[in-house]
């Protein structure tokens, strides 16, 4: 069945309150109410958008790409070298319920997965403006087979040569695709259609282009792909625990977001109230030795690593806040406890998504009940300074993330 994404029912509020009705406050599982997450991150992606290898700082055409549910809407903005972001012209349509926006690595092109539709695709232009693919802002660049609707999240690979897409609010579907260089027009590659899984929420790939994994959160479990050389999947054998090396991890209540550390060793999920944390490697993930989930806030949403890999991040969605975390370099292993927990701004704005900035020094998230961002800057020690700088952007801003030309 269809979920409702859009703001204007108020789809998330009602999730939360009916949550904290059944199980209490500190158990809810976190949904896919509001147009939800972005990814996730996402690469964050994040859960789901490209943070990993993320480029150069610099001050010039540095862009962020906005979206929200409630308005059906994608807003470019231009940043300075310190983050803060100052809109481009008027907000582009989406087609229904846009849920997922995914900005290529090279700054060419921007793909948006709409909750109620398919995919819509725009290119960035020099000034960070966006143009429709097809000339019509909101129509799709995907056709009618089922498998191509309600895509959840979207990712590009590192050299901008195929998309991925998971698609399907209950069965799901993982679907390749050629990206032509010129237009940014896909082609789906024959073969390349993966069915399997419920409610498939975030996908990812690893920063050395050799894995694609996807988080489904109807049936909690993580799927992990090899990439081949030309750019086809193929699935990992194994379902399991991950006790042992498996393709399939099963168990992970309403595993929701994901990401790869920048050294492909480490594979980071997002369930309910935790992080899990895996190894990584050509026959599957294992979980790491030891402890290998680590308490998050209620609902962790959506999840971003840092550019040197020492931070991880989690948006918490039920209370509204991001866990810091230190990542342990040897083990992946995340530490006690959170070194930190700041609310977004203004507090209970519901982040959807976190990602991080390409100059490394600012992080945003999408807040689908305040209708817009916060923005915070990163310390020297990962930690993020706060209150953050809260930017109005739509009804039900659920999504966000950042490119360089």
């Amino acid at each position: 069945m269809k979920r409702v994404t859009g703001l204007t029912k108020w789809g998330s509020i009602t999730r939360t309150l009916l949550a904290m009705a059944l199980v209490g406050p500190m158990f809810m599982v976190p949904g896919c109410g509001g147009g939800d997450d972005n990814g996730g991150g996402g690469s964050g992606g994040g859960g789901g958008s490209n943070n990993n290898n993320p480029p150069p700082a610099s001050s010039a055409n540095q862009f962020a790409y906005a979206i929200s549910s409630g308005a059906n809407q994608v807003q470019a903005f231009t940043s300075d070298a310190n983050g803060n972001l100052t809109s481009i012209g008027p907000p582009l349509t989406t087609a229904a319920e846009p849920h997922h926006v995914n900005v290529d690595p090279q700054g060419k092109f921007v793909y948006v997965g709409n909750h109620g539709a398919g995919l819509s695709g725009y290119r960035i232009n020099q000034d960070g403006s966006l143009t429709a693919m097809n000339g019509t802002p909101g129509s799709l660049i995907t056709g009618s087979d089922p498998a191509e609707l309600q895509p959840h999240s979207s990712v590009l690979d590192r050299n901008r040569q195929n998309l991925y897409v998971v698609a399907g609010t209950g069965p799901s579907t993982v679907r390749a695709y050629t990206v032509d260089s010129n237009t940014g027009a896909l082609t789906f590659m024959p073969g390349q259609s993966f069915p399997g899984g419920v409610h498939g929420h975030n996908i990812a790939i690893s920063p050395n282009n050799q894995f694609v994994l996807v988080a489904y959160e109807g049936t909690s479990e993580l799927r992990v792909f090899i990439r081949n050389a030309d750019g086809t999947l193929t699935p990992i054998a194994g379902t399991g625990t991950g006790t042992t090396a498996v393709g399939t991890v099963t168990g992970l209540n309403g595993a929701a977001a994901i990401t790869v550390d920048q050294q492909n060793k480490f594979v980071y999920v997002t369930m309910l109230n935790s992080v899990e944390v895996f190894s990584l490697a050509n026959n599957g993930v294992t979980r790491i030795p030891g402890n290998s989930s680590f308490q998050a806030g209620n609902g962790p949403h959506s999840i971003a690593i840092s550019a040197d890999n020492q931070t991880l991040y989690v948006a918490n969605l039920n209370t509204s806040d991001i866990n810091v975390f230190r990542v342990d370099q040897t083990t992946g292993g995340l530490g006690a406890a959170p070194i930190q927990t700041v609310p977004t701004q203004p507090a209970g704005g519901t982040p959807n998504y976190v990602v991080i900035h390409p100059n490394a020094k600012t992080l945003y998230t999408a807040n689908q009940t305040n209708n817009g961002l916060s923005q915070f800057t990163i310390n020297a020690d990962g930690t993020l300074v706060t209150p953050g700088t809260a930017i109005t952007v739509a009804p039900g801003t659920n999504g966000i993330a950042t490119t360089k030309l």
